[in-house]
């Protein structure tokens, strides 16, 4: 059996960069060289004992694969820039969390909901949010580019600044992450002790039964704090449109109830017979 290619998340731009120079005077394009980081070069030696000459895969979050070997300090791309090896449209519809991330267990929300299939992620400072520690982005980055390779996705969800919930809420979301994904929005907002609550689950067959409309292009789920959402918080989304939505009847941590959104919400796309954002390692 052949060997299982491990993957490595490098940003577009760099990419770019070294495609470019492989680009001679004559217009010839020679094998794209990559000079890797050393936290790179760490990675591939030390946690993949990769040695050189062996195969592994390059990805750029943006749906594209290109198998490379690596050399010293280098990577040599095997395919065209232009021409990578896999190659998948962004996952319709986008599956979008806005949620009021917790003092505790943040760090393994941003994972678990990335490794779910989920790809977009809205902090959210809700009124009844316990004081947070201070946000840091490029701990959140390095977090979700691990949880990229390891559960072999093409792209990489993207990460909002920290937001009011209230402007959030008042505004609605904002247009789709990547080119592709404009068009109808469904909002829901998870919220509990309320009379005759939707649940979730049952309001996503729903869009299931209109099989003369198209889904919409864009889901987005929000999840208040431990606390709830305040009274205000929850009139400013009826004003807006947001649909209250239930899951279950217990009551549950926001990053239990985040988890637990994000798996019905990729169990749901897969059953729409839609993208997931997730492709097979390939085969030598």
């Amino acid at each position: 059996m052949a060997r299982e290619w491990r993957r490595l998340l490098v940003p577009p731009e760099r990419l770019a960069a070294a495609a470019a120079s492989a680009v001679d005077d004559a217009g010839f394009h020679a094998g794209a060289v990559l000079a890797l980081e050393p936290p790179e070069l760490h990675y591939l030696r030390r946690v993949l004992r990769l040695r050189p000459a062996e195969r592994f895969a390059l990805v750029d979050g943006a749906g594209h694969l290109w198998s490379a070997t690596l050399a010293a300090d280098t990577a040599l791309l095997e395919q065209p820039l232009q021409r990578p090896l896999l190659a998948e449209p962004l996952p319709r519809p986008v599956l979008q969390l806005a949620v009021a991330l917790p003092r505790q267990d943040a760090d393994v929300l941003l994972r678990m909901a990335c490794e779910l299939g989920i790809d977009r992620l809205s902090p959210l400072r809700a009124e009844r949010s316990a004081a947070a520690a201070p946000l840091r982005p490029q701990r959140q980055a390095a977090i979700l580019r691990e949880a990229l390779e390891q559960c072999e996705r093409l792209w990489l969800p993207r990460l909002d600044a920290p937001q009011p919930a209230a402007a959030v809420l008042a505004a609605g979301p904002e247009p789709g992450p990547q080119p592709g994904a404009e068009g109808p929005v469904l909002r829901l907002l998870a919220t509990t002790r309320r009379e005759g609550l939707q649940p979730l689950e049952r309001r996503l067959r729903a869009v299931e039964l209109l099989p003369q409309q198209l889904p919409p292009a864009q889901v987005v789920v929000a999840i208040g704090p431990e606390g709830g959402w305040s009274p205000e918080e929850e009139q400013v989304a009826a004003a807006a449109g947001w649909q209250p939505v239930g899951l279950g009847a217990m009551i549950l941590r926001t990053s239990t109830a985040a988890v637990a959104v994000a798996a019905l919400l990729a169990a749901w796309r897969r059953g729409l017979a839609l993208s997931c954002g997730t492709s097979r390692p390939p085969s030598p």
